[in-house]
């Protein structure tokens, strides 16, 4: 019985985002992802084993995080992210499939490096999407120890 417990799967569908002290919702939140970058280095006439060294980071993580536009903008905290702007303390909290916290990924600081709306066409029925791409400090990932 144990046994089959552990063997079950996270569901990714239910999780909220903290920015901050505030909730927000978000329908997607994509590149949960954290990277270094290394350089090979050959030593001498050794090419069998090269040395990986960890080089300074060229680029930075990004977080893409998008939502359906409400109608008559009742959201109105969403609208006062803009592109610039500072963030401190992002979480986001995913929950299993019992409501109870299962995986907490945390960003230290970010800023927002572009706010992008999804495109109007008249000739396709689908939601307005706005898309908020937030360059961070490092994604570090959590899961949260069983409490039973």
């Amino acid at each position: 019985m144990a046994g089959k417990k552990n063997r079950r799967l996270l569901p990714g569908h239910t999780f909220v985002v903290f920015i901050g002290e505030e909730p927000f919702s978000f329908a997607k939140v994509t590149n949960l992802e954290a990277q270094i970058e290394y350089d090979a280095v050959v030593e001498g006439g050794n090419s069998l084993y090269p040395f990986f060294m960890r080089k300074p980071k060229t680029k930075l993580d990004t977080l893409i995080m998008e939502k359906g536009v409400r109608v008559r903008s009742t959201d109105r905290k969403f609208d006062t992210l803009a592109e610039g702007m500072y963030l401190k303390n992002i979480l986001i909290i995913l929950y299993g499939s019992t409501r109870e916290v299962e995986k907490v990924f945390s960003v230290e600081w970010g800023v927002i490096v572009k706010k992008r709306f999804s495109d109007l066409d008249a000739m396709k029925n689908e939601l307005f999407v706005e898309t908020l791409e937030i360059a961070h400090s490092g994604l570090v990932a959590a899961t949260v120890p069983n409490q039973s």
